[in-house]
């Protein structure tokens, strides 16, 4: 997994465009994710709260992102637009997202079995990033991974009432 340090051209100039409606509405931008499936590019808008985000939250939104996209220059790029919560499941696809999970307990997959990994996908906290390397801890000790080892991690607090109580 390559962390991005940033967003492609297409997310950025989103980014600029939706974070000013995302936080007038109470809300806390999480990702822009400028994305092809299939044949199809979508471009998703993932956002956040204490309490966490309903479908209404998203649709009470949307109307306003979709009209302030329809007037960018990109908009024939994308096929779909979708305004979600990022969810207690969320992706860390960014560096900053992160530098912001210290202390979190995720779920890690690599692309191989890494030294002193339990697995190739295992539940750990997350205890730190520093110089493209990531530390977990969990039953197996403390382990550093570089994160190109590292193909996908997501938050795993789908029990963690907190999580909901604090918005993160």
């Amino acid at each position: 997994m390559a962390l991005a340090k940033g967003f492609s051209t297409i997310e950025a100039a989103a980014e600029a465009v939706v974070r000013p409606i995302v936080e007038e509405h109470g809300f806390k931008l999480w990702d822009v994710w400028f994305a092809k499936e299939g044949a199809k590019w979508y471009l998703r808008i993932l956002i956040d709260r204490p309490g966490g985000v309903s479908i209404d939250d998203c649709e009470s939104i949307d109307g306003l992102i979709n009209a302030e996209i329809d007037k960018q220059d990109f908009i024939d790029k994308i096929d779909y637009l979708e305004i979600g919560s990022a969810g207690l499941e969320r992706p860390v696809r960014r560096i900053a997202q992160l530098e912001q999970s210290v202390g979190k307990k995720v779920i890690i997959k690599t692309y191989k079995l890494c030294d002193g990994a339990p697995s190739k996908a295992f539940s750990c906290i997350l205890s730190g990033y520093e110089d493209g390397n990531i530390k977990v801890t969990g039953d197996f000790g403390e382990l550093t991974l570089a994160v190109s080892d590292v193909s996908a991690i997501n938050y795993d607090d789908f029990d963690n009432h907190e999580l909901l109580d604090s918005g993160e």
